[in-house]
């Protein structure tokens, strides 16, 4: 069986072609996808990215993706006749009904049946699913990647896993798997975490009308934004979250001090998240994830702002790197 994913972001595209077998073909780069009653086995046949150019408005990004979809498609010789379905992971909050991002940042996706004006351009009855970026990550890493280790680490199967997916990146997205299923809620807004409130008491504005919101303290750009308004005067250049993480490790006082910080927000955060949801584990992804301190102690201040002592999380970094979106919304297919 052949899946295509999409991964649609605000300034790149990247569709991806997948098999989908019940056992392990020829090659090693077969991916285990657990799956409740039996697993099954995923290749990667090939992959291309184009930019967004958001700017050139909707019609003609969506023709610009199809015809990167019908491209690949050729390359690597696949008869799109014959594909199962294609998978959407779009930046933004995704109505299940309509198949239209109902919020976002890239808003010319914003109330645009994609499942509908992608067949018409492909000319093609092929099943489309559309969802939220950080739900097919969620979905991956439980799938294929984090639950995957957890499973052989517990002996608990995907059939019992309850998975947090949590993007530390330009913003702070979140995505909910519960025993396999991806959890989205009645209008598909379900685990937009990045707008919780965070700080209670006034707190950062933030681009959503309210103040105090988890994305402006814990997303990357939140992070640059803590040092620079300490560190504005006596830098020349403001450092990205990367280099604030090095500085740190240098024992550089200000980057030492915003990360300690950092960290508790973060620690609070998923606190807030166990004492809601309750979940087996965390997996983290995003450009802040990719930083070994960020985990160290993480889940000892984590488990002194919950209230049971028997929810005790495993918190995991990604472990499909960036194929994570693609492999995510491929998979949205098997629904």
């Amino acid at each position: 069986m052949i899946v295509c994913g999409l991964d649609v972001g605000g300034t790149k595209v990247e569709a991806s072609f997948f098999e989908l077998s019940d056992s392990v073909g020829s090659g090693t780069s077969w991916l285990k996808v657990q799956r409740p009653g039996k697993n099954l086995y995923m290749k990667q046949l090939g992959s291309k990215r184009i930019p967004t150019e958001r700017i050139l408005g909707y019609d003609k990004v969506i023709a610009n993706i199809a015809n990167l979809v019908d491209g690949l498609a050729n390359e690597l010789q696949v008869n799109l006749a014959t594909v199962e379905g294609i998978g959407i992971g779009l930046p933004g909050a995704v109505d299940p009904v309509k198949k239209a991002m109902s919020n976002g940042n890239t808003r010319i996706f914003l109330n645009k049946n994609l499942e509908e004006d992608l067949r018409a351009l492909l000319k093609l009855e092929i099943r489309v699913e559309v969802s939220n970026d950080a739900n097919c990550f969620a979905l991956a890493e439980t799938l294929a990647g984090a639950g995957v280790q957890f499973a052989e680490e517990t002996n608990k199967g995907i059939a019992e896993q309850s998975c947090i997916g949590l993007i530390l990146g330009t913003g702070l997205g979140g995505g909910y798997i519960h025993h396999g299923q991806l959890i989205s809620g009645a209008s598909g807004a379900a685990f937009e975490v990045g707008h919780t409130r965070l700080e209670l008491s006034g707190g950062l504005p933030c681009y959503c009308g309210q103040s105090g919101c988890a994305e402006q303290y814990l997303s990357g750009t939140g992070l640059e934004a803590a040092y620079s308004t300490r560190m504005y005067s006596q830098v020349k250049e403001l450092p990205d979250s990367r280099k604030i993480f090095e500085m740190a490790e240098a024992q550089e006082p200000m980057a030492l001090a915003v990360l300690i910080q950092y960290k508790k927000w973060l620690a609070k955060f998923l606190a807030s998240i166990v004492n809601y949801m309750d979940p087996d584990y965390f997996v983290l992804g995003g450009g802040v994830s990719l930083q070994k301190f960020l985990y160290e102690g993480l889940e000892e201040a984590m488990m002194a702002h919950i209230y049971s002592p028997t929810c005790k999380p495993k918190i995991y970094q990604h472990q499909l790197g960036d194929s994570a979106g693609v492999v995510g919304a491929a998979l949205l297919t098997l629904k």
